[in-house]
C-alpha cells in the first residue's frame, strides 16, 4: 500500500499544479473576454479567495504532511468534490457549454477513478452530467434545438471517459496491487515476515554503493536444533517468529533493517559506523530477547543468540564484510555462544 500511496503521491502534485495553471488560465480568460462592465465582480472575487485558500491548504498537505496522516487523506478526497464545484463554477463564469474549459471535466473524473476505481467514475461522471444539465438551464437557456447535437455528443464523450477510463485506471491499479504483492513475496520471508536473504543482498549492495555508513551484525539463534527436537518444528517456528517480531519492533526503519538471512540465522544491517550507536539499537532487542519467555504445553524456555559484528572499512566490498561478521559469528558459536563479538574488539556479553 506504500507505494501505490507514493504513486498516488506523484500524480496530486502533478493536479496540484494543473489547479494552478487552471486558475491563473480560468481568471484571465473571465476578465478579458466573459466579463462585462454591467456585472459584479464580488461572486468572482469569493471564489478565487476559495479556491486559493483550498489550494495553499492543498500544498501544506502534499509538501509537509506525511502521506499516511489523516490531514492527507482528507485535503487530496476533498479535492475531488472541489475540482467538482470548481469546474461547474468555471464553465458558469465562461459562458455555460459553449466554455473552452469544458474539458477540465474529463479531468474531474480521471481523478475521481484514482481513488474510487471504476465506481468512482461512473459517479463524477454522472455528476459531471447534473451539472451540466444545470448551466445549460442557467446560463445556455435551456435544451435548444440547434444545440441538441453538441450536447449529445458532449454526453457521450463523458460517457466514455468515465467508462474507459475507470476501465483503465482500475485495471492498472489491480495490476499495481498485484506487481506490489508478487514484490514482497518474493522479498519478503514467509515465516518472520521480514525481509528475506535475497532482499539483504540487495540492501548491502545499495547502502554500499551510496557510500551510506554500515555497521553489519549476523546473528544465530544458540540450540535451535535442541528446541526442534524436543518441543517440534512448530515450537521452533514459533521461536523464529516471535524473534523476527522482536528484532522488526526494535530497529527503526530510518536506521536499520533486519533480515532472515537463512535457517535460524538473521542478519541486522545498521545505517551507523558508530560502535556505541549500533550498540544502542542492539541492546533494545537484546532487552526485549532475554525478557521474552516461549511456552509449549506445561513447559516454559528461554533463548539466546550469538552474534558477529563488523562496522564497514572504507573500501571494503560486500563479500568481505559479509564473511567478516560470519567468521566472528562461528567464532561467538564456538567459544561459548550468547555473546556478541566485534572485529578487532574485545568480547561484549
Amino acid at each position: 500500500m506504500v507505494k501505490i500511496r507514493k504513486s498516488d503521491h506523484i500524480l496530486e502534485i502533478a493536479y496540484s499544479c494543473v489547479r494552478w495553471f487552471l486558475l491563473a488560465a480560468s481568471s484571465y480568460l473571465y476578465l478579458n473576454y466573459y466579463y462585462s462592465a454591467s456585472q459584479s465582480l464580488s461572486l468572482f472575487w469569493s471564489m478565487l479567495a476559495i479556491a486559493i485558500l483550498y489550494m495553499a491548504t492543498t500544498e501544506v498537505a502534499l509538501h509537509f504532511t506525511p502521506i499516511a496522516s489523516g490531514f492527507y487523506r482528507i485535503v487530496t478526497r476533498i479535492g475531488v468534490v472541489m475540482d467538482y464545484v470548481s469546474f461547474i463554477a468555471v464553465i458558469v463564469l465562461t459562458d455555460g457549454t459553449h466554455s473552452p474549459l469544458l474539458p477540465i471535466a474529463y479531468l474531474v473524473i480521471l481523478h475521481a477513478s484514482m481513488y474510487w476505481s471504476f465506481r468512482g467514475s461512473m459517479v463524477a461522471t454522472g455528476m459531471i452530467i447534473i451539472g451540466y444539465c444545470f448551466v445549460v438551464e442557467l446560463v445556455d437557456g435551456g435544451f435548444l434545438i440547434d444545440d441538441l447535437p453538441r450536447h449529445f455528443f458532449n454526453f457521450v464523450f463523458l460517457l466514455m471517459i468515465g467508462v474507459i477510463g475507470g476501465i483503465i485506471v482500475a485495471r492498472e491499479r489491480k495490476h499495481f496491487i498485484e506487481k506490489g504483492i508478487f514484490e514482497n513475496l518474493a522479498k519478503q520471508d514467509y515465516l518472520t515476515g521480514l525481509h528475506n536473504h535475497r532482499s539483504f543482498q540487495e540492501q548491502i549492495r545499495e547502502v554500499i554503493a551510496n557510500r551510506r555508513p554500515l555497521t553489519l551484525m549476523m546473528g544465530d539463534i544458540d540450540y535451535f536444533k535442541q528446541i526442534n527436537d524436543r518441543y517440534g518444528h512448530q515450537a521452533g517456528d514459533t521461536v523464529l517468529r516471535e524473534i523476527g517480531s522482536l528484532l522488526e519492533a526494535s530497529i527503526p526503519s530510518t536506521q536499520g533493517c533486519a533480515f532472515r538471512y537463512g535457517g535460524e540465522e538473521f542478519a541486522i544491517i545498521l545505517y551507523t559506523d558508530s560502535q556505541h550507536k549500533a550498540m544502542e539499537l542492539f541492546n533494545l532487542f537484546l532487552d526485549k530477547l532475554r525478557a521474552k519467555v516461549f511456552e509449549h504445553g506445561n513447559d516454559a524456555f528461554q533463548v539466546t543468540m550469538s552474534f558477529g559484528a563488523a562496522l564497514r572499512d572504507r573500501g571494503q566490498g560486500k563479500s568481505e564484510l559479509v564473511a567478516a561478521a560470519d567468521e566472528l559469528l562461528y567464532e561467538a558459536k564456538t567459544h561459548g555462544k550468547n555473546q556478541l563479538l566485534w572485529a578487532r574488539t574485545e568480547r561484549m556479553e
